[in-house]
């Protein structure tokens, strides 16, 4: 949503992205942020532990000193965790548990006066729509979208990923609960994310690979060695959906509807099962030498294609130019586990670099990053 908000504004509109952690603080919000949290956030600087979800944004989401919105746009979010419930004003929030470390009194006061809560992925639609319904009362006359999630369909193998726990299972009876919210809701549209990206496919190239890059592994392993490998492709982030869904957007905002042109009809092959592609080393070199984050990962995808050759060289050969990117490291660090090569440690070395020139996501996305580089390394070395 991120790069959503980024492309609406693009078509110059005013747009406020806001990151939010699960519907169960919206729905628990005694309507402002609680004024003994508000205290210790103020008093002790809390803004990192948020992750971007602020109290605002968890207990507000639009504050009174905002301006109503035209709109409200909001897709289908994966929850955040861990969540802590107060047990007296039964309030729940989210703040990354490392805050402890940096203010033990912190620590000392949640221990004391709040419990931690596990979410049921299985209830998350009907959390979302009470949570719909308290926007809805709180905004009576703004119009509210909801944008779906991709349907994990075989031809976005090797085994479509959600961000969203319980969504593999969720999505196939999800079309007769939008029916129903936007039937029972006022104003509320829900935006199908299959159909947009049907007319995108229908227009490019009809590979997933070329929208959506990246892997997600599980290994197997006994003794440091790898016995078995699990992988699925994370179907939401798609580089080449966001100018597409944006228009969208913009166009409901001028004329009250979504519209959906004639080519945006899911097609056929989706139903097909996945087939993977091998690249020459000529390919994957251009790729890795792109410097652009999708090129990138998905010439390492490649990789897992031939798991008998060993491509460690190829990145090191190019490490200057691959992108800070979270879900490429983890591609590169679950490689090296297969191919336990030291050299990868050439490329640690050269990408150290870039991240510590990257500061966008801030210091703790660093700290994080580099903690997890050195893992790869110190793997690739044998020192672990």
């Amino acid at each position: 949503m991120d790069f959503l908000s980024r492309a609406v504004s693009k078509l110059g509109y005013d747009c406020v992205y806001k990151v939010l952690a699960s519907p169960f603080t919206y729905n628990s919000s005694p309507g402002i942020i609680p004024q003994e949290l508000l205290d210790k956030d103020v008093n002790l600087g809390l803004a990192d532990f948020y992750h971007d979800r602020s109290l605002s944004n968890q207990f507000e989401m639009i504050s009174s000193a905002e301006p109503e919105p035209e709109a409200i746009v909001i897709n289908l979010f994966h929850e955040s965790s861990p969540l802590f419930i107060n047990r007296t004003q039964k309030y729940i929030f989210f703040i990354d548990p490392k805050a402890w470390t940096y203010h033990p009194d912190l620590e000392e006061w949640m221990k004391a006066g709040f419990g931690m809560i596990q979410v049921n992925p299985s209830t998350y639609m009907k959390r979302y729509e009470e949570m719909l319904k308290n926007i809805r009362e709180k905004f009576p006359l703004v119009p509210i979208l909801v944008v779906s999630r991709l349907s994990h369909f075989p031809a976005f193998g090797p085994e479509p990923y959600s961000y969203l726990e319980g969504w593999n299972d969720l999505w196939k009876y999800s079309g007769a609960i939008f029916n129903r919210w936007e039937n029972n809701i006022s104003d509320l549209n829900v935006v199908d994310m299959d159909r947009v990206f049907s007319g995108i496919w229908a227009s490019s190239e009809k590979k997933i690979e070329a929208h959506c890059p990246f892997l997600k592994f599980k290994l197997a392993e006994e003794n440091n060695v790898v016995t078995g490998i699990h992988a699925s492709r994370d179907i939401e982030h798609v580089g080449s959906m966001w100018p597409v869904l944006a228009a969208k957007i913009t166009d409901f905002i001028e004329n009250g509807k979504i519209c959906y042109s004639a080519n945006e009809v899911k097609p056929d092959e989706w139903n097909h099962p996945w087939q993977p592609e091998k690249y020459s080393e000529e390919e994957l070199l251009k790729m890795l030498a792109s410097g652009a984050n999708y090129l990138c990962a998905s010439a390492i995808g490649k990789f897992f294609v031939n798991l008998e050759k060993d491509y460690t060289t190829l990145l090191v050969r190019t490490a200057e130019y691959t992108p800070v990117c979270h879900n490429t490291l983890h591609m590169i660090k679950t490689y090296g586990r297969i191919w336990r090569n030291p050299d990868l440690s050439q490329w640690c070395q050269a990408h150290r670099k870039n991240v510590i020139a990257f500061t966008a996501n801030g210091p703790l996305y660093t700290e994080d990053y580099l903690q997890r580089l050195d893992e790869v390394e110190k793997y690739a070395l044998g020192e672990i």
